[in-house]
Protein backbone atom coordinates (compact mmCIF):
# COMPACT_ATOMS: atom_id res chain seq x y z
CA UNK A 1 0.00 0.00 0.00
CA UNK A 2 1.04 3.13 -0.74
CA UNK A 3 0.82 6.69 1.31
CA UNK A 4 1.08 10.10 -0.10
CA UNK A 5 1.92 12.90 2.57
CA UNK A 6 -1.04 14.19 4.32
CA UNK A 7 -2.75 10.35 4.29
CA UNK A 8 -3.34 8.93 7.32
CA UNK A 9 -1.21 6.06 8.82
CA UNK A 10 -2.99 2.56 8.56
CA UNK A 11 -3.93 1.47 12.31
CA UNK A 12 -1.69 -1.29 13.56
CA UNK A 13 -0.29 -2.46 16.56
CA UNK A 14 3.24 -2.81 17.77
CA UNK A 15 4.18 -4.93 21.13
CA UNK A 16 7.07 -3.07 23.80
CA UNK A 17 10.40 -3.62 22.75
CA UNK A 18 11.85 -2.68 26.30
CA UNK A 19 10.16 -4.87 28.97
CA UNK A 20 9.35 -1.75 31.13
CA UNK A 21 5.88 -1.44 29.60
CA UNK A 22 4.14 -4.55 29.14
CA UNK A 23 1.18 -4.91 26.46
CA UNK A 24 0.78 -3.56 23.31
CA UNK A 25 1.21 0.08 21.65
CA UNK A 26 -1.89 0.84 19.28
CA UNK A 27 -1.50 3.84 16.79
CA UNK A 28 -5.92 4.68 16.80
CA UNK A 29 -4.65 4.82 21.00
CA UNK A 30 -3.07 8.08 20.01
CA UNK A 31 -5.56 9.42 17.42
CA UNK A 32 -5.62 13.60 17.48
CA UNK A 33 -2.44 13.58 18.91
CA UNK A 34 1.21 14.26 17.12
CA UNK A 35 3.11 10.94 16.61
CA UNK A 36 6.75 10.42 15.64
CA UNK A 37 7.55 6.54 14.57
CA UNK A 38 11.22 5.60 14.06
CA UNK A 39 12.42 2.43 12.81
CA UNK A 40 16.20 1.36 12.99
CA UNK A 41 18.61 -1.41 13.19
CA UNK A 42 19.22 -3.03 16.39
CA UNK A 43 23.00 -3.11 17.15
CA UNK A 44 22.56 -6.65 17.62
CA UNK A 45 20.83 -7.37 14.25
CA UNK A 46 22.59 -8.77 11.77
CA UNK A 47 23.84 -7.40 8.23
Amino acid sequence: MALKVGDAAPDFTLNSSTGETQGEFKLADYRGKNVVILFYALDFTPV
